[in-house]
């Protein structure tokens, strides 16, 4: 009766796991990374950051092209009275009823090579009075040109051209390691549903095991030959596994849906576990090279050194003596009547040399100056220890990486061995030669080890994609990763 209930309960267990998990597809590792690159929430973000980058580098170098653009006013309507002055220098109101009208056209270029930028355009301007004396004057501007620069000895053009396509190649580099990092994110959900699954098998295992044992112990009971503490003990067992198969197959299912959420996608999969691993040494010097050339830390570790001498740059422009320029030629023209406007050119000329020099400022420039230079060296000191920090940690997992070969190769021989043995030691309870608690303890060694090598495996994919990420180079491959 007892083995009848033991047999109900792992059917039951085992028509509803494969109940809620019908129709199931077998991935592998490498299908579970490929579809959370396509897939998860994570992914998704990285996509969306790296488009906001391209579109924020885009828009930069657009920002270098001519800008055209036309506007005016059609018409500007007033009816009022003002206040005026007259030649005298007496002061009368006088009621105002026109509308005026105006029209530009005009094309601004920044010009990169000295920080300043031209400016080119084009105006048609109307005057209507309105009342008893009607009139109408019109006025052009066939052309005007002009030049400025806000501060001279700040070339902000040239300090974009050096920092914007770094950005955008930090913004790259992110991506990938985004991808890296995702990769090693699924390798943890994917070993963690392996993991329940393995566990669940060694408990549907025990309780087999207990429940034979036990059979076995009843007969030989009832000749006098296992004493009644013994056959208490065995029955625990029994009970114990059925605790254990219960807690196991819930973890087995929250595992799957965890993986099938991050991955998020409906098919039900079931994760395929291979002891297939493809070992290869990686020496530290060449992977602190590749990190060098290829990692995400030296992109941004110029970015923020070139960000912090442009403000430099720009501290040095505005403090002390501070030069404006601004420079107009053109023509303009009016009358009366607009086919009139080319009968008559008059040239137009303005040039306008601002400068300011502070007299006394309490040291303010003095600091802004310094508070500069000392943000710079606060972040060549970031670079440097951030870079050290780097080397460490690549160091740590290529270490970790290269001596984990060995390890795997004990774990390994460790499970075989504990699994022969609690096969040896299960015939000797079988016959009596040992006690309950000697089989229990080559019970616990035969799992442990088998969850000791899983947990090996799990790790080899671990160190595997996070020096991927570090570095951004495949080693197995020799490629770069960029």
């Amino acid at each position: 009766m007892r083995q009848f209930n033991t047999i109900l309960f792992l059917s039951f267990l085992s028509c509803f796991i494969q109940g809620v998990f019908a129709q199931q597809t077998k991935i592998t590792l490498q299908d579970a990374i490929r579809l959370a690159k396509e897939n998860s929430f994570e992914f998704k973000t990285a996509q969306n950051r790296l488009q906001k980058s391209q579109w924020n580098y885009q828009n930069y170098k657009v920002s270098l092209f001519p800008n055209l653009a036309l506007d005016g006013s059609l018409p500007n309507y007033m009816r009022s009275i003002s206040k005026i002055t007259l030649p005298t220098g007496e002061d009368t109101f006088v009621t105002q009823n026109q509308a005026y009208s105006s029209l530009n056209l005009g094309v601004i270029q920044p010009v990169v090579l000295t920080g300043g930028s031209i400016w080119a355009g084009t105006n048609l301007n109307r005057i209507d009075v309105f009342g008893k004396n009607r009139s109408t004057f019109y006025s052009s501007t066939p052309l005007s040109l002009s030049y400025s620069h806000d501060a001279m000895g700040f070339n902000k053009y040239k300090w974009k051209n050096k920092i914007e396509p770094l950005v955008f190649e930090t913004a790259k580099r992110k991506y990938v390691q985004d991808m890296e990092s995702i990769a090693t994110e699924t390798t943890k959900f994917f070993f963690n549903a392996l993991f329940t699954d393995i566990r669940l098998k060694l408990s549907q295992q025990n309780l087999s095991a207990a429940d034979t044992l036990y059979r076995i112990a009843e007969d030989r009971y009832k000749l006098g030959n296992v004493s009644k503490s013994e056959l208490l003990q065995l029955r625990l067992s029994i009970l114990k596994a059925k605790k254990q198969l219960s807690q196991d197959s819930v973890d087995y299912m929250l595992a799957r849906q965890q993986l099938l959420r991050y991955l998020v996608i409906s098919e039900d999969i079931v994760p395929i576990f291979s002891e297939s691993v493809p070992f290869f040494n990686i020496d530290y010097r060449s992977a602190i090279g590749l990190a060098n050339e290829n990692s995400l830390f030296i992109v941004e570790s110029r970015v923020k050194r070139l960000e912090a001498e442009r403000n430099i740059a720009e501290v040095r422009s505005q403090t002390g003596l501070k030069f404006n320029v601004k420079a107009n030629i053109g023509f303009t023209s009016s009358s009366e009547k607009f086919i009139h406007l080319a009968d008559h050119f008059e040239n137009q000329q303005q040039v306008s040399l601002g400068f300011s020099i502070p007299i006394i400022d309490w040291g303010f420039g003095r600091t802004q100056k310094q508070s500069a230079e000392a943000n710079l060296n606060i972040v060549n000191e970031e670079i440097k220890q951030g870079k050290m920090q780097a080397e460490q940690e690549i160091a740590l997992y290529i270490n970790k990486w290269n001596l984990h070969r060995q390890q795997l190769q004990i774990v390994k021989e460790s499970r075989d061995i504990a699994t022969q043995n609690y096969v040896l030691e299960m015939e000797r309870l079988k016959r009596g030669n040992i006690g309950i608690n000697d089989f229990n303890i080559a019970e616990e060694q035969k799992d442990n080890a088998t969850l000791a090598y899983f947990d090996a495996v799990k790790q080899y994919w671990e160190l595997y994609y996070i020096i991927r990420r570090l570095t951004l180079y495949d080693f197995e491959n020799n490629i770069s990763l960029l």
